[in-house]
């Protein structure tokens, strides 16, 4: 039996509800630039992309809910059905990749993990952006999450790192603040 799939319930009021700050603190970790390439992964109604768009025209959304990605095409953004754990982009395909509050909806987060990490270019950056479980506001939206019979599973944010055993890595890093977690990891370049 298929599981209810929410996000394609809430995909015309997300924006709405879930409307985002104009200042994205994502800015600071990813150092996007006019020639970079940028996969949002689990982008739904290209809340995020919108604003990052305006850096690169090079960007495109992947999505497993329809319902959302037909508000982000409404918005003139690129984007491709495709679920987190198969994303159908050739090895090294982008310069950014990033996952903004989406980490503890996939089914699988290691595979998840892993395709990121392919999908990401030699000389790339891979930014994760997820509630941090050690907030106590944080713990009431996996709780209320739970009761709506979400797939949600949150991680701390050192079990998301430990995750991260890719070969190739430059540069990884976690950064807290606000019951936010990034997790930023640099692919290596072989030709420096």
């Amino acid at each position: 039996m298929a599981k209810f799939d929410h996000f394609n319930v809430i995909g015309p009021i997300y924006d709405w509800v879930f409307g985002r700050n104009a200042t994205l603190s994502i800015h600071k970790f990813i150092d996007l630039e006019p020639h970079h390439t940028l996969l949002d992964v689990g982008g739904g109604t290209g809340r995020v992309t919108s604003q990052l768009i305006t850096i690169t025209p090079n960007a495109i959304i992947a999505d497993s809910a329809m319902k959302m990605l037909q508000i982000a095409e409404k918005k003139g953004l690129s984007v491709i059905n495709a679920e987190s754990e198969k994303l159908p982009f050739l090895d090294g395909s982008f310069d950014r990749v990033i996952m903004v509050d989406v980490f503890h909806h996939v089914a699988d987060q290691q595979r998840t993990l892993d395709e990121i990490w392919r999908t990401l270019r030699p000389g790339g950056k891979m930014v994760i952006e997820e509630p941090n479980i050690h907030n106590w506001v944080v713990k009431l939206i996996a709780l209320g999450e739970k009761l709506l019979l979400m797939r949600s599973h949150f991680r701390r944010p050192q079990e998301i790192i430990d995750m991260c055993d890719f070969e190739g890595i430059q540069k990884l890093a976690l950064h807290k603040e606000d019951g936010i977690a990034w997790v930023i990891v640099d692919k290596g370049n072989p030709n420096p």
